[in-house]
């Protein structure tokens, strides 16, 4: 099962929080019951830690943040682990795709923002904090010490500080291009969501709100684009990522089954002796 980390921020009550909209602001201290869980989000976030460490992982790499860093993590799935022997406590910030393009409209044309290599492929960056995003968190924290809750319109004020502050910022030209991106189209790229999230358990309706569609627009567009059904697709992109790891990765079957988003080795050996008509064992012997 797959840990719906939006929802969840945004609906516990014994989490600090704003709300506006699809803008979230979260203080989150209580720490995840698992050491490590697959996570999803429909939206955007930006964590940053204030104490305790966190590892965020895709199926290619890891990203250790800890006390007064940040990261960048694109709407869709990851897997987080964190050290439960540790106080953890972090400041989330979720937005939707419409509050990057409300917040960055009326200024994208004026900031010089270059089209950097990976930015629309991307899942996780890091922040480099500079003096500016550094003391917009210090501003931020200081909400949730406060007795009265900011004004709705002050909060959405913050959100397009921490946005035009990473635009503007020399550091985080991947992120930036990446926002640019996300202001000037309407729609995510359907191909990059999926390349990004063949290999998590997402259903079909959380494939959508991923991709800002219907279930049925998603259905039709996804047929349009690779002339095939999305269900038969990620099962085809899951076992060509598998075949590739059994040439070239010395982890177990057990593991490369559980990476390429098969849920027990049984159904990964059976599915692949379908399509290559070898047990995977059988395959990563083949010179």
């Amino acid at each position: 099962m797959i840990f719906d980390f939006y929802t969840t921020m945004k609906s516990d009550i014994f989490f600090n929080k704003f709300e506006v909209g699809n803008l979230l602001f979260v203080e989150y201290k209580c720490p995840l019951e698992q050491d490590t869980v697959e996570i999803w989000s429909q939206y955007d976030y930006i964590i940053y830690i204030l104490s305790g460490e966190k590892t965020w992982s895709t199926k290619e790499s890891n990203w250790l943040v800890k006390k007064g860093e940040a990261i960048y993590v694109k709407k869709g799935a990851s897997v987080i682990k964190q050290n439960l022997k540790e106080d953890f406590c972090m400041i989330g910030v979720f937005f939707s795709d419409d509050i990057i393009k409300f917040s960055l409209k009326d200024e994208i044309k004026n900031i010089p923002i270059r089209n950097i290599e990976g930015a629309t492929s991307f899942i996780i960056d890091r922040i480099n904090l500079n003096i500016e995003i550094e003391t917009f968190f210090q501003s931020l924290l200081g909400y949730f010490y406060d007795t009265n809750k900011p004004l709705n319109s002050l909060l959405q004020l913050k959100a397009k500080e921490l946005i035009l502050s990473l635009v503007t910022s020399n550091d985080n030209l991947k992120i930036a291009s990446y926002l640019k991106n996300t202001t000037l189209n309407n729609l995510p790229s359907l191909p990059n969501i999926m390349e990004a999230n063949f290999h998590y358990n997402l259903s079909l309706d959380q494939l959508a709100k991923l991709c800002h569609r219907s279930k049925s627009s998603f259905k039709r567009d996804f047929k349009n684009h690779y002339n095939i059904s999305p269900g038969k697709w990620i099962i085809e992109r899951r076992l060509k990522k598998a075949a590739e790891l059994l040439k070239y990765n010395p982890d177990t079957i057990s593991q490369i089954a559980y990476d390429c988003g098969f849920e027990s080795v049984a159904h990964f050996s059976r599915t692949f002796k379908s399509q290559y008509g070898k047990t995977p064992s059988s395959y990563r012997k083949l010179d």
